[in-house]
């Protein structure tokens, strides 16, 4: 009686010891909860942002989207925010724009800015529970494609600004000399070309309209043959590129060519290269798409969906014309 008395005791004293362990082990952690608590509550936002927004695109639009993403990071902090951009490394290492849709929804991202530069079918990234993670899209707009918003150009106006641009800059010879690139079937390219050119010939038909695509060929780059081409140009006064690119390529044309100040430049662009050419008054006019406006503004658009459930399907971009005139104002 007296042994099996004892082995009740022990049963109970261990049950005991395995019982204080336990309320000791839930008072630690109710513990270190309050504590944790505490310390989060602390951290400053600027140390750990709520909210993860990714600015996505092609290798060839890099520059275009690093100006928009420092737009979106100008005004992350109003939203707990950090943005990070992904791209190709370049034209052999392009990453598909699916593949970095379907890495936003890896992340979990809370928000996503993509430029669109083709017209391929896209599935929109989602998040863990496939619920769809709100994009802004910028460059070409995809009518079937589940976007929260679009900032984009009104290229017709863009088309007026730059004719207004062209007649008031043209010379004696009233020689336009444009250079375009492939273009392909880009519906905005034409919007705004058709524009420029029903207005000069409606108004102004005197002026001669030449285009050159810019190319390379087998024997030459591309700097090589915008050269040899304006070089070849007689009475050449005002040549019009209408991308950043092609603005890089005339100012470095016209600078090789010691046709600076014999030769207008109304360039199109908002890089710091394009900015450094007008400043140096090679490009003697520069028409800019805010490109951080847009950054800014798909912030506002991402931000007022998730607080509030609702934004704006279409948004324009805004456009500014910088002239050697207003520069030291």
């Amino acid at each position: 009686m007296l042994h099996f008395n004892s082995k009740i005791l022990n049963t109970l004293v261990k049950s005991l010891l395995i019982a204080i362990i336990l309320i000791f082990a839930v008072f630690l952690g109710i513990q270190f909860l309050s504590l944790k608590s505490v310390v989060n509550s602390q951290e400053s936002p600027a140390s750990s942002r709520g909210y993860n927004i990714l600015v996505v695109g092609k290798s060839d639009n890099g520059t275009y989207l690093n100006q928009v993403a420092k737009g979106a990071m100008d005004v992350s902090e109003n939203y707990n925010a950090a943005v990070e951009v992904y791209t190709g490394k370049s034209k052999a290492q392009e990453i598909p724009m699916q593949s970095l849709f379907d890495y936003a929804s890896y992340l979990c991202a809370d928000g996503v800015i993509a430029y669109i530069s083709g017209n391929e079918p896209l599935q929109v990234p989602v998040n863990r529970n496939g619920t769809p993670i709100p994009l802004i899209t910028i460059g070409n707009y995809l009518p079937n494609l589940q976007q929260l918003s679009f900032i984009g150009v009104n290229f017709s106006e863009l088309g007026k600004i730059t004719a207004n641009e062209i007649i008031s800059l043209i010379g004696k010879s009233k020689k336009v000399i444009i250079l375009t690139s492939a273009q392909g079937n880009n519906s905005s390219y034409s919007t705004m070309m058709n524009t420029l050119i029903n207005i000069i010939s409606n108004e102004h038909p005197e002026i001669i309209i030449k285009t050159i695509t810019v190319i390379s060929e087998t024997n030459f780059s591309k700097e090589d043959y915008l050269r040899q081409r304006l070089a070849s140009e007689e009475g050449l006064e005002l040549v019009v590129p209408l991308s950043e690119e092609n603005t890089i390529l005339a100012a470095q044309s016209v600078r090789d060519l010691n046709l600076s100040g014999k030769v207008k430049i109304l360039g199109f662009g908002d890089s710091d290269d394009c900015h450094s050419y007008f400043e140096k008054n090679i490009v003697t006019e520069l028409i800019s798409v805010k490109t951080r406006n847009i950054g800014q503004k798909a912030m506002e658009e991402l931000f007022e969906y998730i607080n509030n459930g609702y934004a704006n399907s279409y948004v324009s971009a805004e456009i500014e014309v910088l002239r050697q005139e207003a520069s030291g104002s």
